[in-house]
């Protein structure tokens, strides 16, 4: 081999060996540096996961500048669309007897309903019971309970909101106010129109404290309306109550239903949110926790003191 190529490959591996030491050194040079002169323009800060290195005999190291980490998310509950009633004990069904009632209409020719009412009236103060309605009874519920045996309903039916109230109506209307009693009226609708008269006596009463009731809109049997079409039921009974509502500012949350006749369509009647349908047989109790109350009454039974002796013993507790 050449002497001139050997000094040369002697002086390459010189350098090598120059260049790797020297790279060593400032490996070890760097390592041994303290951390806090590692930030600066050319080196960026420590991660912010990093934590402060513990203390030397020689004393504590510098604090290295750390960023806060972000709170951590406890984990909550997914808010509810419809938030859940709290828990409350079931209310158990209370039977009450239902007040004495009594079912009146106009006079005619076979039956002075006037002379009736007049003789009724004195046999109720002589007993010293308590007239009320429907209304009153669904605002005070304990009433039936408290004063058990002790209540009495009037209602008169067929009054219609388009004519002028039947005289023997008004009579019976001007005796029970001067008695101080108050009564359930029924109230036919049928018709777009509401005789005036006839609105500003309903609106006189309510405001002392009688009840407007519906009778329905067209006064049919409810019963036979269920036979040919089902669903005919709420619209004949919301037809009426719309209208009272109406002409008098009060929606009614009592049926006289026509002709007496109970109809099986609970859920038409659910939908009108009625809270009393009178009838006339059965209906002596009825159940405080029910959707509505179902409550009879008696007509009169020829005179006051028979159709008096009659509803005692019906409604007896």
């Amino acid at each position: 081999m050449s002497k001139a190529i050997v000094p040369n490959l002697t002086e390459r591996v010189k350098m090598k060996l120059r260049h790797f030491l020297g790279c060593l050194l400032l490996i070890l040079t760097t390592a041994c540096v303290p951390a806090s002169k590692l930030s600066g323009p050319n080196h960026p800060p420590p991660s912010i996961h990093a934590t402060n290195p513990p203390a030397t005999a020689a004393g504590p190291t510098a604090a290295i500048p750390t960023a806060t980490p972000p709170p951590t998310l406890q984990p909550t509950s997914t808010p509810l669309l419809f938030p859940t009633p709290a828990a409350s004990p079931t209310a158990l069904p209370v039977t009450r007897q239902t007040p004495l009632t009594l079912m009146l209409h106009r006079s005619h020719a076979k039956f002075d309903t006037v002379a009736f009412l007049r003789d009724f009236i004195a046999l109720v103060q002589q007993s010293d019971l308590r007239v009320v309605t429907y209304r009153q009874v669904a605002e005070d519920p304990d009433m039936t309970a408290t004063e058990q045996g002790r209540l009495l309903i009037f209602t008169i039916d067929d009054i219609y909101l388009r004519y002028p109230m039947d005289p023997s109506v008004r009579e019976m209307i001007a005796l029970l106010k001067d008695a101080g009693y108050p009564a359930v009226l029924g109230i036919i609708t049928e018709g777009d129109y509401a005789y005036p008269e006839t609105v500003a006596t309903l609106e006189e009463l309510t405001a002392l404290g009688w009840e407007v009731a519906s009778h329905s809109d067209t006064h049919r049997n409810l019963r036979d309306i269920q036979k040919i079409a089902p669903k005919g039921i709420y619209p004949e009974i919301k037809a009426s109550l719309d209208k009272l509502e109406k002409a008098l500012g009060l929606r009614p949350i009592t049926l006289i239903l026509p002709e007496g006749q109970m109809t099986q369509g609970d859920q038409q009647l659910k939908r009108a949110d009625l809270l009393w349908i009178v009838g006339i047989n059965g209906g002596v109790t009825y159940e405080t926790t029910a959707t509505y109350y179902y409550v009879g009454r008696e007509g009169p039974s020829g005179d006051a003191a028979t159709t008096f002796a009659v509803m005692q013993k019906r409604f007896a507790p």
